[in-house]
């Protein structure tokens, strides 16, 4: 078992020595791999569904881990209690269902230290949603694999200033720092929205409405950052 790009790039965000939950766990690959390398002590990975959770029982069994990572059935953060561990970490869903996770458990969510997040879409939700209970984004970061560009989100608590609606899309630390993968990231917002624009632009109705004013503004702005 080796990890790809995208969960190899997570685990250069968890905190050595931290206590993780995995939500919606991978075979457990992820935990496995963190107490493997002793980068965490003790890790928790759960699934809603029992295929899943079966799969990730029998991956930390084969890995001899019983007694170090918890495998656990049910919903999002519901299957920890607060103060159970530092760090969760949510891969492989979208921002939107990240952030009904999130609302889900407040008292669990104020306990943490840190979330590791890499949503497949619905950025700008999930990062509006993290500033407004008043965590902030530290750090981000690009990977790419099988020939997709994921944003990996490490939040910490801590109120800080809102960023630009075109930051909470394309990451503010990622707008900041201008990583290897940026440009690649951008030319593929680009490209997505164009080809919105293309298909509204064979209607005269389409044509005319907010959202396609919107877009237009978008892409000219995502095109200004390269």
């Amino acid at each position: 078992m080796s990890l790809g790009a995208r969960l190899q790039t997570v685990t250069k965000f968890v905190p050595h020595g931290s206590v993780i939950a995995d939500i919606g766990t991978d075979h457990g690959y992820l935990p496995i791999e963190l107490v493997k390398t002793g980068r965490c002590c003790k890790a928790i990975a759960g699934d809603v569904n029992e295929g899943p959770y079966l799969a990730a029982k029998r991956s930390v069994r084969n890995a001899s881990l019983m007694n170090k990572i918890d495998i656990r059935l049910g919903s999002g953060l519901e299957i920890l209690q607060p103060n159970e561990v530092d760090i969760a970490i949510f891969c492989g869903m979208g921002g939107n269902l990240m952030v009904q996770l999130l609302q889900d458990c407040p008292e669990i969510v104020n306990s943490l230290k840190g979330l590791i997040l890499q949503p497949q879409q619905g950025f700008t939700a999930l990062r509006k949603y993290l500033y407004s209970i008043d965590w902030h984004i530290e750090d981000e970061a690009i990977a790419k694999e099988d020939g997709r560009i994921y944003q990996i989100i490490y939040a910490k608590p801590g109120k800080q200033t809102l960023p630009t609606e075109l930051e909470l899309e394309i990451g503010p630390v990622l707008n900041r720092t201008r990583p290897t993968l940026f440009k690649e990231m951008i030319a593929e917002f680009i490209a997505k929205a164009n080809r919105s624009l293309n298909g509204m632009a064979k209607s005269e109705t389409a044509k005319n409405t907010a959202h396609y004013h919107q877009l237009q503004t978008y892409v000219k702005a995502l095109e200004e950052l390269l």
